[in-house]
């Protein structure tokens, strides 16, 4: 069995693309107990951000699809998200600016009824 210092190497020779298809394999194989669905309905499920432009957010890896819920209330799906581009929303110091700047005007969107 290789070491995590082994692995850690591998992983960043990787291309990034390459390393978030890698990770979002590693997140779908684990238990579904704590895998962040919904164990009845299999949907993902939100997340709260401490953000004052965001209120909750998910993402499903296998459909690539980026759901927002702004602090207005509105809900929004954005399609063909990347893995990496939810991690790097999910790591930015603001989430809201992250959005501007990298989500909101460059993947399609629609709105999502209540």
């Amino acid at each position: 069995m290789a070491s995590f210092v082994e692995v850690e190497k591998l992983a960043l020779a990787l291309s990034e693309h390459d390393r978030a298809t890698l990770a979002a394999k590693l997140i779908a194989s684990l238990p579904d107990n704590n895998s962040g669905h919904d164990a009845e309905s299999g949907a993902v499920r939100f997340k709260s951000v401490n953000s004052s432009m965001l209120r909750r957010v998910r993402y499903d890896p296998e459909k690539r699809f980026l759901d927002v819920v702004f602090r207005t209330g509105e809900k929004y799906r954005y399609k063909d998200v990347p893995p990496a581009e939810y991690n790097n929303l999910m790591e930015a110091q603001s989430h809201g600016k992250y959005m501007q700047r990298h989500i909101i005007d460059h993947y399609d969107v629609v709105r999502l009824e209540d």
